[in-house]
């Protein structure tokens, strides 16, 4: 996994022009990104027909379109005939005034914090792949269904569900 250290103080004096500036972050902030090789591309429309959330649109002569619906579940990268799609997730942390990127294909682990889940229930609402049940007053997780696709994640407001890059 490629790691990439910046200085604090450069981005500060870069985008800041060196204000006063107390950066904190107390988890990482990961960030996700789909492309598609034109290039490599073919065309057939298989992704769009295996995407669960309909978060591509299928063109004639070009690549499918992706929308913002996109939850990174890699359901079209494994299905693409021809490798063309990647998906890219970046988490970023500091330490030690540096901040710390981390970049990824996948990701390997779910991590469920039981004590921070309100049982919202906007993971269970929200999973494309119907891998999380309620149990009891709180979530449960069937790892057999889950794709980490980190959708669940992202949407938790107490941030009770956070995802390990590989």
């Amino acid at each position: 996994m490629p790691t990439n250290t910046l200085s604090i103080d450069k981005v500060i004096k870069k985008h800041f022009n060196n204000l006063e500036v107390d950066i904190q972050l107390e988890t990482p902030l990961p960030k996700r990104m789909i492309k598609i090789d034109d290039s490599v591309c073919i065309c057939c429309n298989i992704c769009t027909e295996v995407c669960p959330v309909n978060a591509m649109d299928a063109r004639v002569l070009n690549a499918p379109r992706i929308s913002n619906k996109c939850v990174y579940c890699e359901m079209c990268k494994e299905a693409c005939p021809v490798d063309a799609i990647n998906i890219t997730r970046i988490a970023g942390k500091f330490n030690d005034n540096n901040i710390i990127l981390e970049e990824s294909t996948e990701y390997k682990e779910l991590i469920y914090n039981q004590k921070k889940c309100l049982a919202c229930m906007v993971c269970l609402k929200n999973c494309p792949f119907c891998a999380i049940s309620k149990a009891g007053p709180k979530v449960k997780f069937n790892m057999k269904k889950c794709k980490l696709c980190g959708h669940c994640g992202k949407l938790c407001p107490p941030k009770a569900i956070k995802f390990k890059l590989l």
